[in-house]
């Protein structure tokens, strides 16, 4: 069962709600549960599994400095674990930022993986939104 983290996650990466639209209902949140929702969009990150093609394109196409510290573990760290386990003890102001860079690079390498692996017969609730 979806919760409605998951559903708005995903409402984003298959561009169903903008950046704004998502922005605005992370802001709605005590930082602890946004904290638990950047747990979770570094959890669907992982398992949206991105090759180093796709994770070099997301890292660009992030809509930020590329001098935030998220950004900056994401292209230190060459384990992608390794990273979001360090991204996620960023201290509270850099929790907005955080979340924008996970979920920019979770949108591309989700596009990729159900444009490819999930095409025409996928069975993920995450992928079919619109049958919920």
């Amino acid at each position: 069962m979806l919760t409605e983290e998951d559903i708005m996650i995903n409402k984003f990466a298959q561009e169903k709600i903008n950046l704004e639209q998502i922005l605005d209902w992370f802001d709605i949140f005590e930082t602890q549960i946004q904290r638990k929702i950047i747990r979770l969009t570094s959890q669907c990150l992982i398992q949206s599994r991105p090759n180093e093609e796709t994770f070099n394109k997301a890292i660009q196409l992030i809509p930020l400095k590329p001098t935030v510290t998220a950004i900056v573990f994401l292209k230190t760290y060459k384990n992608l674990k390794v990273a979001l386990d360090k991204i996620e003890l960023l201290p509270d102001y850099e929790i907005k930022k955080t979340f924008i860079t996970l979920i920019s690079v979770f949108k591309i390498s989700d596009t990729e993986r159900r444009n490819t692996y999930c095409q025409g017969n996928c069975y993920h609730d995450w992928h079919n939104l619109d049958n919920l």
